[in-house]
């Protein structure tokens, strides 16, 4: 993104939730690519940019304990460990 689309980025009125901060983001984030998309995988990247805090938070919350994490998560503990691997978490930092 230049100098000049991040001038071009609108103000939008917060909306209550994650979603909405998501759904902000992501209409800024278009708006500054100038009518042209955005490269693929926007996805992917999306889902990492929530995931990561997500864990992160809750394992800092339960002193890194994966068990209690996935419990309060709602998630399979293996699977949490795979999404762990996936994206550079270690759970040794908590």
């Amino acid at each position: 993104m230049s100098q000049q689309s991040l001038s071009k980025i609108i103000p939008l009125p917060p909306k209550a939730g994650l979603s909405g901060a998501v759904e902000s983001f992501l209409k800024n984030y278009f708006a500054a690519h100038d009518g042209d998309l955005p490269t693929t995988g926007l996805y992917e990247r999306v889902m990492q940019e929530v995931e990561r805090p997500l864990l992160k938070t809750t394992l800092k919350a339960v002193m890194g304990n994966q068990k209690k994490a996935a419990e309060i998560l709602g998630i399979n503990r293996n699977t949490l460990r795979k999404k762990l691997t996936e994206l550079n978490i270690d759970v040794r930092d908590f």
